[in-house]
């Protein structure tokens, strides 16, 4: 079985490529409750985003609270893991390894697979140019489909770009990231707002709704997965400060084109 969790739908694509390939159901970490989660197949897939060259928080969360009935299968299977990265991990996947150790569950293997950047909260960080884009795009699926062969396999695995001074990212970027960069109270929208509610389909945790006016409200909820800003049509969501001048992108279609850089 295959759990992900996603936002702007890379690791949805990635996931679902994964399936394709291995046969594997397929749950979004969403949508499946920890403390009910069954056991589906013969090995579990993990495949999430690299946030801040760590793990999203929501993820880290998820697998601290899996079963105990979940865990006990996931020990006596094999457990992979795929991360969704713009362009390196730091230290993300030894972050995820020793969650699952914590829980006493062996990993097998773990994967990047990079993707084009979606993250614009901190200063620095904005989207990759069309081309860059592009070229990752097409560059993914070969990416899955030698993840999988070493999946169906069963060859053990640690393959990923850890990028350069890995540790010192992890260490002081991450901690940023949970600090400031998960305020749900940031979020507004714009006077730019057509109320088309994309932003409250797309939310994975269900917590953007639609006050009378039709304006979005967000609640506390929030895991800063950027879903609502990089879908809206106009453009109108932001985060305090920190989204102005920033591009938009979502899987499978960009939006905002005119704003990269």
């Amino acid at each position: 079985m295959i759990i992900y969790f996603s936002g702007t739908g890379n690791s949805r694509a990635v996931a679902t490529a994964l399936a394709a390939l291995t046969s594997d159901r397929v749950f979004p970490l969403t949508e499946l409750p920890p403390a009910d989660a069954s056991w589906h197949g013969e090995r579990l897939i993990l495949v999430c985003p690299v946030y801040s060259w760590g793990i999203p928080p929501l993820v880290l969360d998820y697998v601290g609270r899996l079963s105990a009935p979940f865990i006990g299968e996931a020990r006596r299977h094999r457990v992979w893991v795929v991360l969704t990265c713009g362009d390196e991990t730091g230290r993300a996947p030894e972050m995820m390894e020793k969650a699952l150790a914590g829980r006493g569950v062996t990993l097998s293997g773990i994967w990047d697979v990079q993707m084009p950047n979606n993250y614009v909260l901190l200063p620095g960080f904005d989207v990759d140019p069309l081309d860059v884009e592009r070229k990752k795009l097409s560059r993914y699926p070969s990416r899955v489909e030698e993840i999988a062969r070493c999946i169906l396999e069963g060859r053990e695995c640690r393959d990923y770009t850890a990028g350069s001074w890995p540790g010192v990212k992890t260490r002081m970027v991450y901690p940023l990231f949970r600090r400031m960069g998960i305020v749900p109270s940031r979020w507004k929208a714009s006077e730019a707002c057509v109320g088309c509610g994309r932003c409250r389909d797309v939310c994975p945790m269900g917590n953007v709704t639609l006050d009378a006016g039709r304006m979005p409200v967000w609640g506390g909820r929030c895991v800063s997965c950027l879903a609502c800003y990089h879908v809206c049509p106009r453009n109108a969501v932001a985060y305090g400060k920190a989204t102005r001048g920033k591009g938009q992108y979502f899987y499978p279609q960009p939006h905002g084109a005119e704003k990269r850089r």
